[in-house]
């Protein structure tokens, strides 16, 4: 019965030929972009949540507010995590810190080969009891136990080793250290916001950096610390005794204990819903999670409703065979399992079609949005099957939806007095049908216009100074070193093309770090605050362009016996100035000592343009005050950053002759100011790619419906023609009725578009304004694949002899 039943419904499909094949291909194209995005956000929700554990483990955030200024950290004191151990063994099962010495990148030797490591972090004996990355070489209990060990990723026993077996051999560290490989774990299918590639035992630190273990371990925080809680202990629990940890006076120093507050952040959270200062990696953010999964599903929809709508414009011209099976027997139900199974073999059909366009557009899709995580390959077949078979069995319940309760119900004799479509109900489920696909993809193609030119606005926006030009190179461990970044400084500035070299603490307008001062006003000293600030070297001002307000800029003046300091007009307001002239020869303190104000600056984005300007602060690095040179990175101004292959191999040489044991790190820092822009940027790209995929299904429907409607209309316009109605005046009448479907899909959708962007758009300090070129975009573009789509039909129709439908008895 099932083999009539299939056999049957393929002679159907076949005789429709063209509804099927359009049918066919949008409900691929819907189903393949669906899965695609759906994979993009079921990875986003996968970070740190395969560990075993996950659930019980935590971060511990650090949080300095004084006078609303302060700092959100990732990363909190070296000594904190050993202390929380032992003394809340009630609480805490293990802890685990990440340490990378605050550089760039770590110099390793293996095999003959120099490399510079970015992801290098020492961390402790405890790691795979708290993160369950696959070790596919070593034992976990003791691959970070002893000093000098260090677990590599399989990607880096790759590149160093090749096939050989990593274990047991020497790398050097920091050309003095050697290293033993203990282990090789596998992270490429565990995502995770760790960003490591190796990892050294923290004992280790005893014998590279012994200072680092001797010092002041509470007043510096730069570990990252997790904690994994014992069973049926709520982090409430612990962070309720965090507030008397900080009050111990053997801990955070006094100028810091009144305004510390710790917390536990769950580590699931992480990827998606932090951004602290300090942030291991790059996150996500959840708002674009929803945003994902809100396309996908849209693009889900149209193609459902496409293949829904084609259905019911071919089963509407099958009344007269639903009439006929009936008179000679066949009842209802026979009539919706006819209908069934030709929907099935349609999504049967379009299953294998997505397949296709998955295996063919995959790699193109996820290179365009620069996510190289995602290999296809590496899906498993559970997920596919899902994501694939549920789809498309939604998609194909849904345009059965129309045959099995309107058609199948007609009486015998109904079906054999209707030859055409059946009145107003099914003309205005086709219209209303087509004009939800249009209202989707003309959403998308405004939320397109309007990120696009959000993100435009970020990347062109003044940050204040200059970035065009300017090369950063990490110092590495010539940062402590005055001699030799006097050297290196000298040997880069005789390379033609060099104007002009410097250095800073961090780098300006991607992350700075916050210095507590107090401040002198008026013979009284106002409360410490720990303001965001960064460290210079005083021809810092060659090299980067400021507007100055009032004052002057630091001068290289070595005769002075206090420190020099500029800061912002933000913090002229914040200390309760009326004018930048009145700060002039103010003056702040900490530690170090005095600091008088040189200069205002007019406000500059010293961080990402995210976040809002706060009041900021440049201290030169004088060594006389600070007891130490401390600059990690030096910057280079060029004359023409078109060079810059030719002059970086001039830098790397002169790098080589002073440091010939490490190789020269370097970037752009346009490049790196731009990289804070990859949520907006993927963003911009997903719903580009994917509301020309909407638009493109919508008129693969509207292609078939407007071969339908004007096949309907033959005679109608055979006979106007016939009383002297122009070919011209025949397009426009069967034309008029797709406009005016597009038209009215654009009243619905401009006002929603409107009003769902504008709520995005408040999540950024800087935001553009909505013009009338996102309705004319959406609207017009559209329009213009509207009328190609139908064009052909329309022009077929209208300069056809109106003879030979009249001669017609259909």
């Amino acid at each position: 019965m099932l083999r009539n039943y299939i056999i049957i419904g393929i002679r159907n499909l076949a005789k429709h030929g063209l509804y099927s094949l359009v049918n066919i291909v949008g409900m691929s194209m819907g189903i393949a972009f669906f899965a695609l995005l759906f994979l993009i956000v079921k990875y986003e929700l996968s970070f740190d949540n395969n560990h075993v554990d996950s659930e019980r483990t935590y971060r511990i955030v650090e949080v300095i507010d004084s006078q609303d200024i302060g700092e959100r950290s990732a990363s909190v004191p070296i000594a904190l995590g050993p202390t929380i151990n032992d003394l809340y063994p009630n609480y805490v099962e293990s802890t685990v810190r990440f340490f990378n010495h605050q550089v760039y990148s770590h110099m390793i030797f293996a095999n003959g080969q120099q490399y510079n490591e970015p992801s290098l972090y020492f961390t402790d004996k405890d790691f795979f009891k708290i993160f369950d990355f696959p070790l596919v070489r070593g034992k976990k209990s003791n691959a970070l136990a002893d000093p000098q060990s260090v677990v590599i990723t399989t990607e880096i026993a790759q590149k160093y080793f090749g096939e050989e077996d990593p274990l047991g051999k020497k790398i050097l560290y920091d050309n003095q250290f050697y290293l033993t490989v203990t282990g090789v774990v596998d992270k490429s299918k565990v995502p995770t916001h760790l960003d490591f590639e190796l990892l050294v035992s923290f004992s280790t630190l005893l014998i590279t950096n012994k200072n680092i273990m001797k010092g002041d371990l509470w007043q510096w925080n730069p570990c990252w610390t997790y904690v994994l809680l014992k069973d049926d202990v709520k982090p409430e629990e612990l962070e309720a005794d965090f507030d008397i940890l900080l009050q111990d006076e053997t801990k955070f120093p006094e100028y810091l204990r009144d305004y510390v507050q710790l917390y536990l952040q769950p580590i699931e959270e992480i990827h998606l819903y932090s951004d602290l200062d300090y942030e291991m990696s790059h996150n996500g953010d959840y708002m674009y999670i929803y945003i994902f999964s809100a396309i996908a599903l849209l693009v889900l929809i149209i193609a459902a409703i496409n293949f829904m709508n084609l259905s019911a414009v071919r089963y509407s011209t099958r009344v007269r065979e639903v009439g006929i099976r009936k008179a000679i027997g066949a009842d209802q139900f026979e009539i919706i399992i006819q209908f069934l199974v030709e929907a099935s073999i349609l999504s049967v059909l379009s299953m294998f079609g997505a397949l296709v366009f998955m295996e063919l557009l995959f790699p193109y899709i996820y290179q365009i949005l620069g996510d190289n995580t995602i290999k296809i390959n590496q899906i498993d077949t559970r997920t596919l099957t899902l994501l694939i078979g549920g789809s498309g069995l939604f998609v194909g319940a849904l345009s059965s939806f129309y045959p099995m309760y309107y058609l199948s119900g007609f009486k015998p004799i109904d079906g054999l007095q209707v030859t055409r479509m059946l009145g107003v109900k099914q003309k205005k489920f086709r219209k209303w049908s087509v004009i939800i696909q249009f209202v989707i993809a003309m959403f998308l193609l405004f939320s397109t216009y309007v990120a696009r030119k959000q993100l435009n606005l970020l990347k062109d926006a003044d940050l204040g100074f200059n970035i065009k030009n300017i090369v950063v190179v990490p110092l590495g461990e010539v940062r402590y070193s005055l001699e030799q970044y006097n050297n290196i400084k000298k040997a880069f500035l005789s390379v033609d093309g060099v104007e002009a070299v410097s250095g800073m603490d961090e780098v300006l307008g991607v992350l700075v770090q916050t210095f507590p001062y107090e401040f002198l006003k008026e013979n009284i000293t106002l409360p410490s605050s720990f303001y965001s600030g960064l460290i210079i070297r005083n021809d810092f001002f060659d090299v980067f362009n400021f507007d100055l307000l009032a004052g002057e800029y630091i001068q290289n003046n070595n005769q002075c016996d206090h420190g020099e300091v500029l800061i912002n007009e933000s913090m002229v307001k914040y200390l309760g100035y009326k004018t930048p002239e009145e700060v002039i020869g103010k003056a702040f303190y900490n530690r170090a000592g005095e600091h008088i104000v040189k200069g205002v600056l007019k406000d500059f984005h010293y961080e990402s343009v995210h976040k809002e300007i706060e009041p900021f602060i440049i201290v030169k690095n004088d060594t006389r005050l600070w007891k130490s040179f401390n600059v990690k990175y030096m910057v280079l101004r060029l004359d023409n950053i078109r060079n810059w292959e030719l002059i970086e191999g001039q830098l790397s040489m002169k790098w080589s002759q002073h440091i010939p044991y490490t190789l020269m790190d370097s970037f752009l820092l346009k490049d790196k100011v731009e990289a804070s822009y990859q949520k907006e940027e993927r963003l911009a790209k997903v719903s580009l790619i994917f509301s020309i995929i909407g638009v493109i299904i919508a008129n693969l429907g509207l292609f078939g419906l407007a071969s339908f409607i004007t096949v309907q209309k033959n005679k109608e316009i055979a006979i106007r023609k016939a009383l002297g109605m122009e070919n011209f005046e025949a397009m426009l009448f069967i034309s008029k009725e797709f406009f005016f479907l597009v038209g009215s899909a654009c009243f619905i959708a401009w006002p929603l578009s409107y009003l769902a962007m504008k709520l995005w758009l408040e999540n950024f300090p800087q935001q553009i304004t909505i013009d009338i070129y996102a309705y004319l975009f959406s609207g017009g573009v559209t329009l213009c694949l509207t009328f190609v789509t139908v064009s052909y039909h329309v022009i077929k129709a209208g300069i056809k002899n109106p003879v030979a439908d009249l001669k017609s008895s259909n």
